[in-house]
């Protein structure tokens, strides 16, 4: 009702002013930018949301930019805060469209494509949401705007911080701090300080090292000045951050407890802590639930603990499958073990166990090693596209000094033509001709200038690719395996493992199964980013057919183990469908090798690729199937199983062709097959570590200063 009389009042109002007599088109335009003028004075959604209907009935009729620019600004925002976010994207799209047409609406363009961004990231769009932050951070940058530099910078860090990427979410945040403290600005100084806080807590908490107790003790002292510095300040921002900061200090005691019985007193800050979040709190969540109980089982009251932890199993969370939700069953298992509840404590941990395996780190793996692909696309599309700009800019400025340079040679010899008659001309001309040269001298300037901030962009967007590509290389050494986990399968060993680019398309894995030692190599199609997604899908793949086979009564054979990995990766890149638009010819090629309990026999299966056994002196050439995993034009139903006798001391090789690919000696020709065997079978009888020295030695002196061609692998084992 109330807004019905305010709409009446504004409509008398505009009917009986004593101004000039408007037409009726003048009129309701009019009136649609006195409601646009309410909803400025406004801060009521109903109130908003109302008068902007009836804004844009009259402006869309009308065709009226400037209002639609306002009713798709206010649309958007309406959206947004009733959290129907793919609506507010619409709106936000169409509103920067509208105002990027304006060169004087840069400020415009920078705040919506930071709240398409906010969007984005409602929606778990995170490349988009990457994309809109950078832009709107280099808009603002360009305004010399730095509150909101800060404000994007913080975003962006935040963005890294939620794939796990810790490292360069820090980076992001001390350079948010940096432009916080340059700008006094105190609030977004306690938004970084809360920031780099919560991000160490976030890293850290659950680990117990020698080094934990100095590491929270730091996130402490950056939690403790956040509150500090939004102490006295009371609006919504403000009070939100000493909220939050409030659980996670509550977290942080609590991490100090674990690692050290001196303080005591630590228990006491935790509950402070939670206490004061909790007042203003009101649901629970897993994470005051999780605190909470702990701090019962400290106290060694683990029956009220117990009663905590069942509660929080049945909160309504976005992800049951999250890390909080297996730490609050690892808790319930630790807890019902302390009163001797066997039955209750074996099925909590069978329940940690199955939801820290679907939240485990191969996941994150793919979608760390998916988002820094990604933002690499971005980059790279942002450099062609800067590079076509200086080309252009290069091309405009030499036709203009051409032109200028013709124009005046045509203008001297009509000017020496007409010596007597044309002098006072003349001497205007090149008035005028200077003038317009200076002009475009100085248009000249301003484009070099455009072209130096545009190579600095590269130079920026550059450094972001290969710190992603870096650190999706950390992942994959971490995932694939390492000389530790082959050395307790397989005690005498070595590991050539050589990446062509920083992450590489070959992994290898070494486990056991029921008696069984198995060691797998495999070579992915491709290299570099393309060819580590696909070692990432392969490591999965893999880890759960292990898993099932443990599972299983199945026997334990290399052909069958290949049957099931085909079936995997077919089905992962789509290579049962008969749409050529989605099939992917991509795949990898893998060697098998199985020595079962007896130790006296090798079981081994090969996907297009083979091994060298070495064996009473003699080397053999173990084939393996002319099949890749993945689509063959001439596939076979099952991959064989090659059974061969082997003595203790018998040693095996399993290498991709990276090896025999490589080209190199003094007629640029490939390493081969059959000098790698003659190279295994001279030097087998030398211990491991010394097998792979010289050949390391050997295979760089023959690439020399050849380019390497692809990832380089080779894996010795002895029985």
């Amino acid at each position: 009702m109330k807004l019905y009389v305010i709409s009446f009042l504004l409509l008398l109002f505009t009917v009986l002013a004593p101004s000039k007599v408007l037409s009726q088109n003048d009129n309701e335009l009019e009136m649609a930018r006195q409601y646009i003028a309410i909803t400025k004075r406004y801060s009521a959604l109903d109130t908003i949301k109302f008068y902007t209907n009836l804004a844009y009935e009259i402006a869309n009729r009308k065709k009226d930019i400037p209002l639609l620019i306002d009713c798709f600004n206010n649309l958007a925002y309406i959206y947004g805060q009733e959290k129907n976010y793919d609506s507010a994207i619409v709106y936000y799209k169409k509103h920067y469209i509208m105002v990027s047409e304006s060169n004087s609406r840069t400020y415009d363009m920078a705040r919506t494509l930071g709240n398409l961004g906010i969007c984005y990231k409602n929606t778990q769009k995170y490349i988009d949401m990457w994309r809109c932050f950078y832009q709107s951070k280099n808009l603002f940058e360009q305004l010399h705007d730095t509150s909101k530099i800060c404000w994007a910078t913080i975003e962006m860090g935040e963005a890294y911080e939620h794939f796990g990427m810790y490292q360069q979410a820090h980076d992001y945040y001390n350079s948010a701090l940096s432009l916080a403290q340059a700008n006094n600005a105190t609030n977004d100084i306690a938004i970084c300080h809360f920031n780099i806080g919560n991000a160490i807590i976030n890293e850290n908490f659950g680990t117990e090292t020698d080094s934990t107790a100095i590491i929270m003790t730091r996130a402490r002292d950056f939690l403790t000045r956040a509150v500090n510095e939004c102490y006295y300040q009371t609006d919504n921002l403000t009070d939100t951050l000493r909220h939050r900061s409030m659980l996670a200090l509550s977290k942080c005691y609590m991490a100090l407890l674990h690692t050290t019985s001196k303080h005591p007193e630590y228990a006491d800050s935790c509950r402070i802590y939670l206490a004061r979040y909790t007042a203003k709190q009101n649901t629970d969540s897993l994470a005051t639930e999780t605190l909470k109980a702990m701090l019962l089982m400290n106290d060694k009251a683990y029956k009220e603990a117990i009663e905590v932890l069942e509660n929080a199993t049945h909160l309504n969370v976005k992800d049951t499958y999250s890390r909080d939700m297996a730490n609050v069953y690892k808790l319930l298992y630790e807890a019902y073990a302390a009163i001797k509840k066997t039955k209750e404590a074996y099925l909590a941990k069978k329940k940690y166990i199955e939801i820290y395996d679907k939240s485990s780190d191969e996941e994150n793996i793919k979608r760390a090693a998916n988002f820094a692909a990604q933002t690499e696309i971005n980059a790279a599309r942002d450099q062609h596209e800067n590079e076509r700009k200086i080309r252009e800019a290069h091309d405009h400025a030499d036709k203009i000094k051409q032109e200028s340079i013709f124009k005046s040679l045509m203008e001297g010899l009509v000017a020496t033509a007409l010596i007597a008659l044309a002098i006072i001309a003349s001497i205007r001309q090149k008035n005028r001709l200077n003038k317009e040269l200076n002009d475009r001298n100085d248009k000249l300037l301003a484009q070099r200038d455009v072209i130096e901030r545009q190579k600095n962009d590269e130079q920026q967007a550059q450094a972001i690719i290969l710190s992603s590509v870096e650190y999706a290389s950390q992942i994959q050494s971490r995932a694939i395996g390492n000389e530790e986990s082959v050395t307790a399968i397989f005690p005498e060993n070595f590991i050539y493992y050589h990446p062509r680019n920083i992450v590489s398309g070959d992994w290898y894995m070494a486990t056991s199964l029921k008696g069984h030692r198995i060691m797998i190599e495999a070579d992915c199609t491709g290299h570099g980013i393309p060819g580590a997604l696909l070692c990432m899908l392969g490591v999965s793949a893999m880890k759960d057919i292990i898993n099932k086979l443990r599972h299983s009564s199945s026997p334990i054979l290399p052909g069958l183990i290949l049957d099931e990995m085909r079936t995997a990766i077919k089905k992962a890149l789509n290579k049962d469908t008969a749409d050529s638009k989605t099939n992917i010819d991509d795949g990898m090629d893998m060697s098998i090798v199985i020595l079962p309990p007896s130790n006296d026999k090798l079981l081994f299966s090969g996907a297009n690729q083979s091994v060298i056994l070495i064996s009473g002196g003699e080397a053999i050439r173990l084939k393996g199937d002319a099949n890749p995993i993945g689509n063959y034009v001439r596939e076979k139903e099952h991959f064989e199983t090659t059974e061969q006798s082997v003595n203790s001391g018998d040693a095996v090789y399993l290498f991709s062709d990276g090896i025999q690919d490589q080209t190199g000696g003094d007629n640029e020709r490939k390493y081969s097959f059959k000098r790698l065997m003659d190279f295994l079978y001279e030097h087998h009888t030398l211990p491991m570590k010394q097998q792979m020295a010289l050949f390391e030695q050997d295979i760089d002196s023959y690439t020399g200063e050849s380019p390497q061609v692809d990832d380089r692998t080779l894996v010795g084992i002895r029985i």
